[in-house]
């Protein structure tokens, strides 16, 4: 990204959850909403070994993070299909990121990658890491400050280093996420030290850190393998929220992603300062990255996607949306 282009204004911004935001019944109205829906999705099933639409309805198979990865994937590769075909934009007003998986989804509308390479992808990414959190019981938790005499932010890194754990992301707002081996961090969670709330995530392992490093040779096989083109729309990275500079810039940032930690407040800063005037759209499953905005930035304009609906009201409302992209 060269300094000229750093200094671009752009008018939309379009995020994509990560894990977490899965819920049964969370395919269903993209299914019906979206034009030729049902026959992306068997494709993408066959491509990744298990019926979407069956897994998408059935919560215990969600739990399981090689399942909840490329079906939170395919709902938003879905819900940004929608959103840019009935509201179509010049692909260089729209600024792209997305937490976690959701990086996957994001690369694919800026351009980066097809739909079903994103949801392919997505599959042996939640399969390594699935199988990486078998190797030992690991965790992680929400910590923030109390609503009353918070720690800092400072002071909470310093606890969950003194946890013996490791800071798996920086979301903003005062909030962060620790992980590390389950014992540590049921300790953290049952005895906080004073001024810091923690809550255990219903996750299997320890994302984001050095527990996963069995994951990332399957899934670094999977990233050089696939087709990665040049992008129609500026996509931010998880690592630092600096622009991805290319495929193979995207390449490096997706694998070393899965052992480090998730900067989502650089990418916020990144886009206060890129796009301080845009339109915040959060694809589907949509709820936390814009909950998170409206806490730093409440008075940014911002929509939760959340069913083919929202993109209606967004249609028939309001000049806006979305880039670039190709089919798969």
């Amino acid at each position: 990204m060269s300094e000229t282009e750093e200094t671009v204004v752009f008018r939309y911004v379009v995020t994509a959850p990560g894990q977490g935001v899965q819920r049964p019944g969370m395919l269903d109205p993209w299914l019906e909403g979206v034009p030729g829906a049902p026959a992306l999705v068997d494709d993408w099933s066959g491509a990744v070994g298990f019926d979407l639409v069956a897994a998408s309805r059935d919560a215990a198979l969600l739990a399981d993070t090689a399942v909840a990865q490329p079906l939170i994937v395919a709902v938003s590769v879905l819900a940004h299909r929608l959103l840019r075909d009935r509201l179509p934009v010049d692909p260089g007003d729209v600024l792209f990121a997305g937490h976690s998986v959701g990086e996957l989804a994001a690369a694919a509308g800026a351009g980066y990658l097809g739909e079903g390479e994103a949801v392919g992808l997505a599959r042996v990414r939640g399969a390594a890491m699935s199988a990486a959190c078998a190797v030992a019981p690991t965790g992680m938790a929400a910590v923030m400050p109390t609503r009353r005499d918070g720690a800092s932010d400072e002071g909470i890194a310093a606890a969950v280093a003194a946890a013996g754990l490791s800071v798996a992301n920086v979301n903003g707002s005062h909030q962060f996420v620790a992980a590390g081996p389950l014992e540590r961090v049921e300790a953290l969670a049952d005895a906080p030290p004073p001024g810091v709330r923690v809550a255990r995530l219903p996750v299997a392992g320890a994302f984001h850190t050095e527990a996963m490093a069995p994951a990332v040779a399957a899934f670094a096989r999977a990233v050089r393998e696939a087709r990665v083109s040049e992008p129609a729309s500026v996509l931010l990275g998880n690592e630092e929220g600096a622009p991805v500079a290319g495929p193979d810039d995207l390449r490096r940032r997706l694998i070393t992603q899965i052992t480090s930690p998730v900067r989502w407040d650089r990418c916020t800063e990144a886009i206060a300062r890129l796009a301080p005037d845009a339109l915040h759209i959060e694809l589907a499953p949509a709820g936390p990255l814009t909950k998170l905005l409206r806490r730093s930035r409440p008075d940014a304009r911002a929509v939760a996607v959340t069913t083919p609906g929202d993109i209606d009201r967004l249609a028939a409302g309001a000049d806006v949306l979305i880039a670039g992209g190709h089919h798969a």
